[in-house]
């Protein structure tokens, strides 16, 4: 009896729990709908402005500060992770990617308390850190675009590099390197959508001020892109990972119920046993 009343507390306890991850499964899948559309209307933008840029540069001989490679001894990485766990190996995924890098010479900005607990017990070097949550994803960007672009351009860093988990869908997220400064161009154009010609775009009031102008809003809008992707792979993951622990407790709770079912069987055949043998006894 006392193996039954065990098993019966440990359904119970499986249930409430099951209970409470499908509770966060459903808050999640929520906030992943949102942070989805966010991240995914803003590829355009960003598609666009990049595509503005590389034609603006193309235009001057002039090499821009934040196009120029800068000699100093270290590089800035941004490591952009959650605050909170339970997203599967959303963040040691990323943890990974730094360790498998064997990076040296390189200084921190942190985003998540994750990323933050990180660079401490690795004993990195980091000269600020963010929570995820504590702010809009703009008014972080804002102020990482302004620190990484301070450091960049007075010599501080050699170049700054952003680490997020890039959203490709709801069951995949991979660690993504995005270099910030010096500035790198990449194609983010879908093949199948139609071309401009460089004699479309016409330029005022001349491409050095609009350099001096574009360049900063360009950094501040990748940053902030990556913020965005960063939230929707969390919520996704986070998703995933509380539906698998749903699913597993209710493969859990059939398990144990069968073991209780047998044990019970078990329990009821041994006392008629001893009813039937107490009664020959009493032939």
């Amino acid at each position: 009896m006392a193996q039954i009343r065990e098993i019966r507390k440990r359904i119970k306890s499986i249930e409430n729990t099951k209970k409470v991850t499908h509770a966060m499964e459903l808050v999640s899948a929520a906030k992943m709908r949102k942070a989805q559309v966010w991240a995914l209307s803003g590829r355009p933008y960003s598609t666009s402005l990049n595509e503005i840029i590389t034609e603006v540069r193309e235009k001057t001989d002039k090499m821009h500060t934040m196009l120029k490679p800068k000699s100093a001894p270290k590089q800035l990485i941004i490591v952009v992770a959650s605050d909170r766990g339970l997203a599967g190996g959303l963040n040691i995924n990323l943890f990974r990617e730094i360790i498998a890098k064997e990076i040296k010479d390189a200084t921190y900005i942190t985003i998540g308390k994750k990323a933050t607990n990180f660079a401490v017990k690795t004993g990195a070097e980091f000269i600020a850190s963010f929570e995820s949550e504590e702010k809009s994803p703009l008014e972080i960007a804002r102020s990482i675009s302004k620190l990484a672009r301070d450091l960049f351009t007075s010599s501080q860093v050699n170049k700054v590099s952003i680490l997020y988990p890039h959203f490709v869908n709801t069951t995949n997220q991979i660690p993504k390197w995005v270099q910030i400064l010096p500035i790198e161009f990449e194609d983010q154009r879908p093949t199948d959508l139609p071309t401009y010609r460089s004699t479309d775009l016409l330029f005022e009031p001349d491409i050095d001020k609009i350099l001096n102008n574009i360049l900063p809003h360009y950094i501040l809008t990748r940053i902030y892109q990556v913020l965005l992707e960063a939230k929707a792979s969390e919520h996704s993951a986070r998703m995933v990972a509380m539906k698998n622990a749903t699913d597993a407790a209710g493969d859990l709770v059939e398990d144990l119920t069968l073991t209780y079912n047998q044990a019970r069987q078990e329990a009821i055949t041994k006392e008629l046993l001893d009813i039937v043998t107490a009664q020959k006894g009493l032939v």
